[in-house]
């Protein structure tokens, strides 16, 4: 029996990580992009199925669509009113420095109590807004999920970091980098803006898991340029800055790393 799906859109969103892109929904079940299940999938996300009482599936309850935001305008606002104290009290507490905090637009949203990093599309284009506090990481009602991009001038070789903070840690390497929102997600906005900045290589950037190096792949394969994964010694980028790593130390393994064509 042939089995068919359709693409997920703003007005009938995943129901598994509520998103309106990238994944579809089937007759007897989801192909989430982002949450995983024990059931992978070819191209690249897992299958949930419904639920199947007596053999019929059930269709997931609608849900609610959040209301549209001016992600542009809220980020403006917010960065407006942050002090240089503030940006370099949150650069201490993550061992990075307040200008690589301000490359990816680090702005105190106090509606929130949390830091705001914007997330844009391939084009630079804010779509969303990603928070962060002691209470962890999550994102303003009505976002899109979008990349994390840097005000620094590009270079030949893009690195592509895994969120805003890892992004800031490239930044402050000198390298020029894009974040992803996830491990395994935002290749095609990488890929879009990397083609803007006439990148000839990238470099994505991943954790030393499984989850993590297959999420790498995944991005790397959809840039459509020569990639490399690079693993940092360290839990991630962040940590590899703070333990006083340096960008002659990645181009240096970097040399003795397979890049795929």
């Amino acid at each position: 029996m042939e089995l068919s799906f359709r693409r997920v859109s703003k007005a009938s969103p995943c129901p598994q990580c509520g998103k309106p892109d990238w994944c579809t929904v089937g007759d007897y079940g989801v192909v989430c992009m982002r949450v995983q299940s024990a059931k992978p999938v070819k191209n690249g996300g897992w299958f949930h199925p419904f639920d199947g009482a007596r053999g019929r599936p059930v269709a997931p309850p609608p849900r609610r669509q959040p209301p549209a935001i001016n992600a542009t305008a809220m980020h403006r606002a917010w960065l407006a009113g942050t002090t240089a104290e503030a940006v370099a009290a949150l650069a201490a507490a993550l061992g990075l420095s307040p200008p690589s905090l301000a490359a990816v637009g680090a702005a105190w949203a106090p509606a929130h109590s949390a830091w705001a990093f914007p997330m844009c599309d391939g084009y630079g284009n804010v779509v969303g807004i990603r928070l962060r506090n002691e209470r962890g990481k999550f994102a303003v009602r009505g976002s899109r999920q979008g990349i994390f991009l840097a005000a620094v001038p590009a270079q030949k070789t893009c690195f592509v970091c895994e969120g805003p903070t890892d992004t800031a840690a490239a930044v402050e390497l000198g390298l020029f980098a894009v974040g992803r929102p996830n491990c395994c997600c935002g290749g095609l906005e990488v890929r879009t803006y990397a083609r803007q900045h006439q990148c000839a290589t990238a470099v994505v950037v991943s954790d030393n898991d499984k989850p993590g190096l297959d999420g790498a792949h995944k991005v790397g394969g959809e840039l459509k340029l020569p990639y490399a994964v690079y693993v940092p010694p360290a839990k991630d980028l962040r940590e590899f800055v703070r333990l006083g790593g340096t960008r002659a130390m990645i181009e240096n393994t970097l040399k003795q790393t397979v890049w795929n064509v």
